[in-house]
């Protein structure tokens, strides 16, 4: 069984239908009660400049290894999905991706923080920021000029 999808039932036994992944199982009415894939869809997968070299090479081989280790994917075992089409031999390997691509979207998220903050504090607002700081300075601190000073001398 594929997991990651919900599935629906169709209207004849024993169907079902995972339309996320396209693939049809055949759940068979024995005593083993095991699933077989009968028929499954293949699509390639849009190229992205970001993707791994020796991702590109497989990504016509859909669910038949693991996106992050490369292990080979196995009909009799679980796989784990993730983002539609990314197929996983663990829970453990999706985890991974799912945590990498967490850290990939932050770190482009502050990246669009820091230019967004960079255009919208710019030196103008930042000389508006000193002076009001000096203002807040000489408030606590007043200056004392030259008429205001006491001159003491020793004799």
């Amino acid at each position: 069984m594929l997991r990651g999808y919900s599935s629906r039932e169709s209207s004849e036994k024993g169907l079902m239908v995972l339309v996320g992944l396209q693939t049809l199982v055949h759940v068979s009415e024995g005593k083993s009660k095991s699933n077989v894939v009968t028929k499954s869809a293949m699509r390639k997968a849009p190229h992205h400049r970001h993707r791994r070299p020796h991702h590109q090479s497989t990504e016509s081989c859909y669910l038949k290894t693991c996106h992050l280790c490369n292990k080979n994917l196995s009909l009799d075992k679980d796989i784990y999905m993730y983002r539609g089409d990314q197929g996983f031999c663990s829970i453990e390997c999706r985890n991974r991706q799912i945590v990498l691509d967490e850290m990939r979207e932050l770190e482009a998220s502050t990246v669009q923080m820091r230019k967004s903050y960079n255009r919208h504090c710019s030196s103008a607002g930042r000389h508006e920021t000193r002076l009001i700081l000096e203002e807040i300075r000489r408030r606590h601190k007043p200056v004392i000029d030259d008429h205001q000073k006491k001159h003491w001398a020793i004799v």
